[in-house]
């Protein structure tokens, strides 16, 4: 039987709420709409069902004619003139987050952006988007927050994810800010016309020292994690990632990799198959009790000491395309941050 286990983060589950309010004015186009449609439309980074939750729980109030009522019914209507206020509940953690441990509030580092994108340097253990109890703690809603108009709703920025990483993958991530350009970044990536490459540590280091990894990925076969991946020559899709070793620090290896095709986890899948798992890596490292440990937040101190580190060592190192509208070239470029370096470093002095 499958695990339950997803790739949400264990530490969001019971932490403690507040809340931050979003303003909405219905404008006489909208006149007509059910409530949940209407905001929908708006808040993207959220699903229907779960903003007809909020609606049901009463956290969406509408004011209407100076009249101010709390709705409960996703299907009620909104009419031009209403202005509706949705308070949306906040973990602690994101709190935390936002505000940083010295209490200085923190800003996800921008690695590039004009009228139509913006590029990030993803840190680790971010998600890149709201799901199941990642709602708050998200590049999404951080850049959302960053472009926020509270003058003007209606005009505020709506980023919009033109590619994804993993959880625990670091590094650049493109995000559009209107929709023109998302639409032709999407189709980029559709095409596989960007150039991705990442960075990796790895046990072990590869006899080859560069080479080409053509293997098809689908579902993977006896495994309890409901999202892992496997080499499946039966009815897996085509996968190539090309790899070459850039140093070797000990028994560990840093790798250049390119994705050719852009598989669910095709990386770390990749890599496990020809004997050289990512370091960190809970799933494909040999042991995936480990992810459901972590999940259940039951990780102990030997399962972190057989990890090596707390993440998957794995960083979006470069990402090259066209730019959607100017048409110029566009390298974005993000070092590899100090966790991984610093984990080179160690094994260096080791030796």
């Amino acid at each position: 039987m499958r695990s339950r286990v997803s790739n949400d983060d264990p530490e969001d589950r019971e932490a403690p709420a507040c809340a931050e309010q979003i303003t909405y004015r219905v404008d006489p186009v909208d006149r007509g709409q059910r409530l949940d449609s209407f905001l929908a439309r708006r808040m993207h980074w959220r699903s229907r069902t779960s903003i007809q939750k909020l609606i049901q729980e009463g956290k969406v109030e509408i004011v209407r004619r100076a009249a101010r009522a709390a709705a409960n019914k996703p299907a009620a209507v909104v009419i031009d003139g209403d202005t509706l206020h949705v308070t949306l509940p906040k973990p602690k953690r994101d709190i935390d987050f936002a505000a940083g441990a010295d209490g200085a509030k923190q800003e996800l580092a921008i690695l590039f952006e004009d009228r139509w994108l913006v590029a990030v340097d993803k840190p680790p253990n971010v998600p890149v988007h709201p799901a199941g109890r990642n709602l708050h703690r998200t590049v999404i809603t951080l850049l959302r927050q960053r472009h926020a108009r509270p003058d003007d709703p209606e005009a505020a920025v709506q980023p919009k994810l033109c590619h994804r990483l993993d959880l625990e993958t670091s590094g650049v991530l493109l995000v559009a800010k209107e929709d023109q350009a998302h639409r032709r970044v999407s189709e980029m990536f559709r095409r596989r016309l960007p150039e991705k490459e990442y960075l990796a540590i790895v046990h072990g280091v590869p006899q080859e020292r560069s080479g080409l990894i053509d293997l098809p990925l689908g579902p993977a076969l006896g495994m309890t994690v409901a999202m892992a991946r496997g080499v499946r020559h039966d009815i897996g899709q085509e996968a190539q990632t090309r790899y070459e070793v850039i140093s070797q620090s000990g028994a560990f290896a840093l790798l250049k990799v390119k994705l050719l095709t852009g598989r669910h986890h095709q990386i770390r899948v990749h890599l496990a198959a020809i004997g050289h798992p990512l370091v960190g890596d809970k799933i494909y490292g040999g042991d995936e009790e480990l992810f459901i440990r972590y999940y259940d937040g039951a990780l102990t101190e030997a399962d972190q000491a057989r990890l090596l580190l707390p993440r998957q060592a794995l960083h979006a190192h470069r990402l090259a395309l066209t730019h959607p509208v100017t048409g110029a070239p566009l390298a974005l470029v993000s070092p590899l941050p100090e966790d991984l370096a610093a984990f080179l470093r160690a094994r260096e002095a080791e030796l």
